[in-house]
């Protein structure tokens, strides 16, 4: 799964019910408010997506491996999850072991760009929607990710090994 191919996928489709949404609410056919909301349409889009595509930018610019971690209740305010703070263990062992041949990257669920990348990742695969959600990322490709689960450090361990040469 590529996260620009996933960006655009969850944008396609969120404009597509926002189109049919302003239709139905002002009995106008989708043609109409092609036209007629286009410039709306266009900066609502801008406006909701720029946090996220601006994090895809920042992972696809990593040139190692990405440890991709959504989670809550890290920040002063948010809620506590459980097991997001139960894994945070696992994503410092990992850290540890590959240092800097990999990245790891934390987000905030609770945040525009955390937030939106947790929901475009799930966008295709909507099963189980549950914090944390930790992913292995290479060169823009989501290779595998977890969600609401503790993962042990040598599952992860599994792709980073293959992709840092060792094994």
């Amino acid at each position: 799964m590529n996260l620009n191919t996933l960006l655009s996928n969850h944008k396609s489709g969120y404009r597509e019910k926002l189109v049919k949404l302003l239709a139905v609410k002002n009995s106008l056919t989708t043609a109409e408010v092609e036209s007629g909301f286009k410039d709306f349409i266009e900066q609502h889009l801008a406006e909701k997506y720029t946090p996220a595509s601006l994090f895809i930018e920042k992972i696809n610019s990593i040139q190692t491996p990405v440890l991709l971690n959504i989670r809550r209740g890290r920040e002063e305010g948010e809620e506590f999850c459980k097991i997001c703070h139960a894994n945070q263990p696992n994503v410092d062992k990992v850290a540890m072991k590959y240092g800097d041949r990999i990245e790891v990257v934390e987000a905030s669920i609770d945040k525009p760009d955390g937030g939106a990348l947790y929901h475009i990742i799930y966008y295709e695969e909507a099963e189980n929607k549950m914090v944390p959600l930790t992913a292995v990322i290479n060169k823009g490709e989501v290779l595998k990710f977890w969600t609401g689960v503790e993962v042990k450090p040598d599952e992860y361990g599994e792709y980073f090994d293959k992709l840092v040469g060792q094994v």
